[in-house]
């Protein structure tokens, strides 16, 4: 008897909405919302997932620390990263504007 109800919990759970699970397929309103932030609606990350990569309001502005940009402050360049997420492994300077590497995929 407990193994059936093991059993019925699981196929239940299967059938729950995934909050924060990749978004594989396009949804077309997500699209629409993302574009009408000025973003572009593509897959990106490891997981290959639809993403709304958003412009950054100080994109290639002179930067020194991380708190001079909104997205990163990138240390090879020195100005300020343009879109957001950005993936991969990322130099950047941090708030006593010493170089940091972060990788996000």
């Amino acid at each position: 008897m407990r193994s059936v109800l093991v059993i019925c919990a699981t196929v239940l759970a299967v059938c729950l909405p995934r909050v924060g699970v990749a978004q594989t397929a396009e949804d077309p309103l997500a699209r629409e919302d993302c574009e009408a932030k000025g973003g572009s609606y593509e897959m990106g990350g490891r997981i290959r997932q639809f993403i709304c990569f958003e412009p950054l309001p100080d994109a290639g502005n002179s930067c020194e620390k991380a708190s001079d940009c909104a997205g990163f402050c990138l240390s090879d360049t020195k100005q300020c990263s343009a879109v957001t997420p950005k993936f991969g492994c990322i130099p950047h300077l941090d708030e006593t504007a010493r170089v940091q590497v972060i990788c996000i995929d």
